[in-house]
């Protein structure tokens, strides 16, 4: 199972897979929260050394990935959290 979100403001569907889901729910991080960092033009995204990108808004952090014409979710916490 994975679960697609439309991001309007990049025009692409993002992956969610069954692994960050799971991580959402233990951090306490809803689908409205992460969609919402999303499509904000205020959440920030910086490249980072692995070819990963890290958006924020300074309460959530997303990693993603992107591959091909797929935007998949890697993982997503809480800022300042580190992830274990």
């Amino acid at each position: 199972m994975r679960l697609n979100l439309y991001i309007g403001l990049l025009g692409k569907e993002a992956l969610l897979m069954p692994h960050t889901y799971d991580r959402m729910v233990e951090r306490g991080i809803s689908i409205d929260d992460l969609t919402q960092l999303l499509e904000s033009k205020d959440s920030s995204a910086i490249m980072q050394r692995n070819g990963r990108i890290k958006i924020s808004n300074e309460k959530i952090v997303a990693i993603v990935q992107l591959s091909f014409r797929d935007l998949y979710i890697v993982t997503v916490f809480k800022e300042g959290k580190s992830v274990k």
